[in-house]
């Protein structure tokens, strides 16, 4: 009896043995697995350290803000004109930067005091041929010297009054008020005279009815276009065919003269500016904004960076007439409709104020006039 319950009790003490075994081995089993599945894709590579190390240095420095103004200046110089072989149309409201091979169209035009009788009877003008007929008409109207005085401050104006007879008297406004025994409140008849401009073609002269045709008149005649050379007006072995000019018509606006001319183009020509690609990353054209009183003497009393520019070239302009064909350099001697104003610039002087302006122009000032 004492047999059979020793080994009833080692059977559940091998039993249980034999879970613990079971269970070892299984645990066993998942951890090898689970190292086996932590793999790197791609795997690591280990570098000896005692291996020399090479360090990479850039070799391009970022550029100063003044070697970016200098590229945008040589950028925008380079586009104010461009060499070609066609010809250039130059009109009164486009001003633009030629060069010394440029050949430039204008317009082959005429001047006369003439009368639409003459017009007619001359041979050498087509029907075709387009004419600019300047002229005058006499207007009255009723008034009184005492609203003469009134409305004219300035008494020295020159007025035509008709008298009793129709007759046309012209005569400062006060010796008409000192007249003797003169009723300024009687009606009295103005004659004043107003301009016109016609543009007509000649085969339709004929047609005018409110012109006298016996009265003298002015007349632009339009004969076609001509081509002209810079090289061939400029007449200058020494300078280079890239050699850049800026080029305006004169027309009846220009009352400031030469120096206003030259101040205006450049301003404009600034301000345009011209687009660009790539040179900095917050811009896509590069520009330089003048202000109308750039050219103002200091305070001091000295000329400013642009007045000194403004002068020389003034004194050393071209102003040649293409009615005439002749070159004059008196910048009081300009005429509406029949010169061209040249004034040559170099690369150099262009680049300089392209640089003045874009130097300062994120300075806060409210003026450029400022320079030695």
């Amino acid at each position: 009896m004492s047999s059979n319950k020793t080994t009833l009790s080692i059977v559940p003490a091998l039993l249980a043995l034999a879970v613990l075994l079971l269970v070892g081995f299984l645990l066993f089993s998942d951890l090898k697995i689970s190292r086996t599945e932590q793999t790197v894709n791609p795997p690591i590579e280990i570098i000896d350290s005692q291996l020399p190390l090479t360090i990479i240095k850039s070799e391009e420095k970022t550029p100063s803000s003044e070697q970016v103004i200098e590229k945008e200046a040589a950028i925008f110089i380079d586009s104010l004109a461009i060499s070609q072989e066609e010809s250039i149309t130059i009109n009164e409201n486009q001003d633009q930067f030629v060069r010394l091979d440029s050949i430039i169209t204008l317009p082959k035009l005429e001047k006369r005091i003439t009368t639409i009788e003459e017009l007619l009877a001359d041979q050498n003008i087509s029907k075709d041929t387009v004419l600019t007929l300047h002229y005058t008409s006499d207007i009255t109207q009723q008034t009184t010297l005492a609203k003469l005085s009134d409305n004219y401050e300035d008494q020295t104006i020159l007025f035509t009054i008709l008298d009793q007879n129709g007759q046309p008297q012209t005569k400062p406004l006060f010796e008409f008020l000192n007249q003797k025994e003169i009723d300024l409140t009687a009606s009295i008849t103005l004659l004043t005279q107003q301009k016109h401009s016609l543009q007509i073609k000649a085969g339709e002269l004929i047609d005018i009815q409110n012109i006298d045709h016996s009265k003298s008149i002015a007349a632009t005649i339009n004969h076609g276009t001509q081509k002209l050379s810079i090289n061939k007006i400029i007449q200058s072995g020494e300078l280079p065919d890239n050699a850049l000019f800026y080029l305006h018509r004169v027309t009846k606006q220009d009352q400031q003269g030469l120096w206003g001319i030259i101040q205006t183009g450049l301003i404009d020509k600034f301000r345009e500016g011209v687009h660009i690609e790539g040179i900095a990353s917050n811009k896509d054209s590069v520009q330089a904004i003048i202000p109308a009183d750039a050219d103002e003497k200091l305070s001091s009393g000295l000329s400013s960076f642009l007045g000194k520019i403004l002068n020389n070239k003034v004194n050393s302009s071209y102003i040649y007439n293409f009615s005439t064909l002749t070159m004059i350099h008196n910048p009081d001697q300009i005429y509406p409709g029949q010169q061209l104003i040249l004034i040559h610039f170099s690369s150099q002087e262009l680049s300089k104020i392209y640089q003045f302006f874009s130097d300062n122009r994120n300075q806060g000032i409210e003026t450029f006039a400022i320079g030695d």
